[in-house]
């Protein structure tokens, strides 16, 4: 798995979203890499990681996993954006939580579909049909799929950067929609809501008050279901806070980064 590895200091692990890759979060590393360690992977089937036999989110999990051993990092902080969080939750289900300090979600939920018992997936009203038709949506026409699907991830009713706008949709475009469509099919068939309320390690919730993807009631549900959480937002943020206000998302992250290495290991 291709992963940038800069700076020094405690390791923060940085999960991008589905279709995007590790070089969605430069303006952490400009910011951060003077006191933190960063290590930025392309997760399998995004960047330059290919996607292996079987793409999806325990595939990803693993590739966290195998990471994690290979460059023997002590307690890091999981900053997990979108299906990165997804990511970071199956991780934690399957491998403990243990040796991890704490955890940010970035503008995400437990479960993307909803249901007549779940209200707070995609959108809020992101049932099996419709995500049925978005796959094949994306497995027909990826381009015109992601073109359409871009604006969308940006603040609701802003204007977004057009320099940023473009870079952001060259890159989701290069993708393969055979992987993006069978790591979707994976995302939406997961479901952690049972986790949460085990996972006793700091959490951050930072999500964007402005987001076209996830409600406020998200953010807030996580704040109440996880037992050690704690719940930011960006006021003008969409689902992107880390690129749409990267200097309060950095500084939110410096600040939770520091609080949770105060703390003594696994307490």
């Amino acid at each position: 798995m291709f992963c940038r590895d800069i700076g020094s200091g405690p390791p923060l692990v940085f999960l991008h979203g589905w279709s995007c890759h590790g070089g969605f979060f430069g303006p952490q590393e400009a910011a951060l890499a003077n006191r933190f360690r960063l290590l930025l992977p392309d997760l399998p089937g995004h960047g330059a990681t290919p996607a292996g036999a079987n793409p999806g989110i325990p595939a990803l999990a693993d590739a966290l996993h195998d990471l994690l051993l290979e460059q023997r990092l002590e307690q890091p902080l999981l900053v997990g954006w979108s299906m990165g969080a997804m990511v970071a939750f199956d991780y934690l289900r399957r491998y403990g939580q243990q040796e991890i300090a704490g955890l940010v979600i970035e503008d995400m939920t437990a479960r993307l579909q909803t249901g007549p018992d779940w209200r707070l997936g995609l959108g809020g009203s992101f049932d099996a049909a419709q995500n049925a038709a978005v796959l094949a949506a994306m497995r027909s026409d990826w381009a015109g799929h992601s073109a359409a699907f871009l604006p969308h991830l940006f603040a609701r009713n802003s204007q977004p950067d057009a320099a940023l706008l473009q870079w952001i949709s060259g890159e989701i475009a290069h993708n393969d929609s055979r992987a993006m469509a069978a790591i979707w099919a994976s995302m939406a068939e997961q479901d952690f809501r049972a986790l949460l309320p085990q996972l006793s390690l700091p959490c951050l919730i930072i999500h964007g008050g402005e987001s076209q993807l996830y409600a406020p009631e998200v953010s807030l549900w996580l704040e109440q279901t996880l037992p050690n959480a704690q719940r930011r937002c960006l006021a003008q943020s969409g689902h992107m806070p880390h690129l749409e206000q990267p200097d309060a998302f950095n500084a939110a992250l410096a600040e939770f980064a520091a609080s949770v290495k105060a703390l003594p290991a696994n307490a």
